[in-house]
């Protein structure tokens, strides 16, 4: 039976002890990079599971490091709207803070930090699956899912490296070093895994790289079109479309290419899956190419027809502007 309390409210027996949640922001950015590397290395093959908390950990660690470091250039900095910041809502967390593209845009412009297309697509791409995972759910391949995560986390370590770590304290400071040095380690068992399947698949590739684009969801150069009448896929992550202006859809999502009067009927098979200056192939990524999602047939000159608006190729220097079937209408009459 325990002994009561002493009148004076002191009491005999010893007062239960509690762990206190103590994570400043870049501890607990770097932590949650720790749980996302625990769960792409926990199987040979992570599960559905694994993949869930990876894409919901990685997503939260860009979000308090890319933060955390405009807090360094300024606190109003991190709310949506900074001209309605005040100390006190800073203070108590009383305020909506910017989206992750919103910080990676402050950081660029107003606090010079140098953030690369590469990493800033792939940290679209991963806020895009996290909302997905928060509100609807989310479809997509292991090895999309390990390759993103590959990446952003490439980023992150240099990023807390050179833009947050100077300004730690010194214990602090060693804490995260030492995390971050156990982060790399996995991040480069994740990456040789990735780059041992690359390099089996440079053979398979070598004579369609007219036809071969970034995948829209791992980023791999290893999406081929064109392989009708089989389901178009990624030749490293395996994601498959079934349609090919389904696939179209998503990389114009993907990669920012405007799609309005860019997405037309293919002039050799007739299918709307050809995307107009608006694809970059490996064989030229720094062109805008004419490409067709379903027959994989690429064009160097198009034309749009000036009566049926559909997109054609010019049989001359001096062709009227007419697809062959006006061209055959406008005959007829006459």
């Amino acid at each position: 039976m325990p002994t009561p309390p002493h009148a004076d409210g002191d009491s005999s027996t010893t007062a239960p002890s509690f762990h206190e949640v103590d994570f400043p922001p870049v501890q607990n950015g770097v932590d949650y990079l720790l749980s996302v590397v625990d769960h792409l290395t926990a199987a040979e093959q992570p599960g559905p599971r694994d993949l869930k908390y990876a894409v919901l950990h990685l997503q939260a660690a860009a979000e308090v490091l890319l933060k955390a470091r405009l807090h360094l250039e300024h606190w109003s900095l991190v709310f949506k709207e900074p001209g309605q910041a005040t100390r006190k809502k800073f203070e108590a967390g009383d305020f909506d803070s910017c989206t992750t593209a919103g910080a990676i845009a402050r950081l660029i412009d107003i606090a010079d930090v140098a953030v690369d297309d590469k990493a800033a697509k792939s940290l679209a791409i991963l806020s895009r699956w996290r909302n997905a995972l928060q509100h609807y759910g989310l479809k997509a391949n292991a090895r999309a899912v390990d390759t993103r995560a590959a990446q952003v986390l490439d980023f992150l370590i240099a990023f807390v490296h050179n833009e947050l770590l100077p300004a730690l304290p010194g214990e602090e400071k060693e804490a995260v070093r030492r995390d971050l040095d156990v982060v790399g380690d996995r991040v480069r068992t994740i990456k040789s895994f990735i780059n041992a399947r690359l390099k089996r698949l440079t053979d398979e590739l070598k004579d369609v790289q007219h036809r071969t684009l970034d995948c829209c969801f791992c980023g791999e150069s290893t999406l081929v079109v064109g392989e009708s009448p089989k389901p178009l896929s990624c030749r490293f992550c395996h994601t498959t479309w079934d349609d090919p202006n389904h696939a179209l859809t998503e990389y114009v999502m993907a990669y920012d290419v405007n799609m309005d009067g860019n997405v037309q009927h293919c002039p050799n098979c007739s299918e709307y899956a050809l995307l107009v200056d608006g694809a970059r192939v490996v064989q030229a990524p720094e062109q805008r190419r004419s490409l067709c999602f379903a027959c994989g047939s690429d064009f160097d000159t198009l034309a749009e027809c000036s009566d049926c608006l559909n997109t054609y190729i010019p049989a001359s220097e001096d062709d009227l502007g007419l697809c062959e079937d006006c061209m055959d209408v406008r005959h007829a009459k006459f």
